[in-house]
């Protein structure tokens, strides 16, 4: 193949190639880029007549990248992030009539404390952005981050991946929480009557990045799961008007306890402590309205840790 002429090729091919990229369906892109779906198509078409490969072929409901735009997305990736940090240097975002959707997947146990003052934040400074939350049980937040189906993760989230930018928020350890006067409770709780009684927790979805489970099975025991729970927020009030006990974040339980009821007990079986990440894609590293909407949720984390609302930690 020849060398291509640049002052041919239009820079929203690249845009247009990078989301299919993403995607993996060209539908999928066309949305991301509000586009028309033959739009989508066209742009595909010149890009491959200017490359004259494929780029793409079908493979079940998408499309696979061919080994030419494997070879060629991190570079394209890398050039059109220098292109926009170039683009955003020279402006400054117009808080006010910035208008944008986020879809963020947060952990169960920060979105209370996390998303009311955030979002007085947001209503205050950048008023037309929307946040969609979505459930992280029903969330693969590695691949709809990697797709760019999902901007931004605040979660437990121990596996990393290419592509992944983290950031620590805050530490969190495990205790274990019972009604007050527990019958089968004393002032301690050991290790045969926790692993006796009966418990709440989320269900596997949600306890698919914890440790908890492992480190039970470690400590020689098996959790005895009466009751599974969509949101974990739901645990305090279980646990307060029944006899099965639950395993929570120390500072969520603590600011729960004196509403529902409930004694807090170190584990008598070691439960890892694991953190909490802000997860993006390093493609919005420098994009300044993602950058805006990280230092907006790191502003209130380092509030709340000020409060005792959550764990202060060295990265906040």
């Amino acid at each position: 193949m020849g060398t291509i002429n640049l002052r041919k090729v239009d820079l929203n091919l690249l845009i247009v190639f990078d989301a299919v990229y993403s995607t993996g369906n060209i539908s999928h892109a066309a949305r991301q880029l509000a586009l028309s779906q033959p739009a989508v198509s066209n742009a595909l078409t010149r890009l491959r007549e200017h490359l004259d490969d494929p780029l793409f072929v079908r493979s079940g409901r998408g499309v696979e990248p061919t080994l030419r735009s494997q070879q060629m997305i991190e570079p394209l990736r890398e050039a059109l992030r220098l292109i926009r940090q170039q683009f955003d240097g020279e402006r400054r975002l117009e808080l006010g009539s910035y208008k944008r959707t986020f879809r963020i997947v947060i952990a169960d146990m920060l979105e209370g404390l996390l998303m009311p003052p955030l979002l007085r934040e947001i209503a205050a400074h950048a008023p037309q952005i929307t946040i969609e939350s979505r459930p992280s049980w029903n969330s693969s937040v590695t691949d709809d981050i990697l797709a760019g189906t999902l901007d931004l993760a605040c979660y437990v989230f121990p596996v990393s991946a290419p592509g992944l930018v983290f950031e620590t928020i805050c530490p969190c350890d495990y205790i274990v929480v019972a009604r007050r006067g527990h019958p089968q409770i004393g002032a301690e709780l050991d290790t045969e009557t926790f692993l006796a009684l009966e418990q709440v927790a989320p269900i596997p979805e949600l306890r698919s990045h914890s440790t908890i489970d492992r480190d039970i099975t470690i400590g020689g025991g098996v959790r005895r799961i009466a009751y599974m729970v969509h949101k974990a927020w739901s645990i305090p009030a279980v646990v307060g008007s029944t006899d099965l006990i639950g395993i929570l974040p120390r500072r969520f339980a603590e600011l729960m306890a004196p509403k529902f009821g409930l004694q807090i007990f170190e584990s008598p079986v070691p439960i890892s402590p694991q953190d909490y990440h802000l997860i993006w894609h390093q493609r919005n590293t420098d994009d300044p309205g993602h950058r805006w909407l990280r230092e907006a949720m790191l502003k209130t984390l380092r509030a709340d840790a000020r409060s005792g609302l959550v764990p202060a930690a060295s990265a906040c």
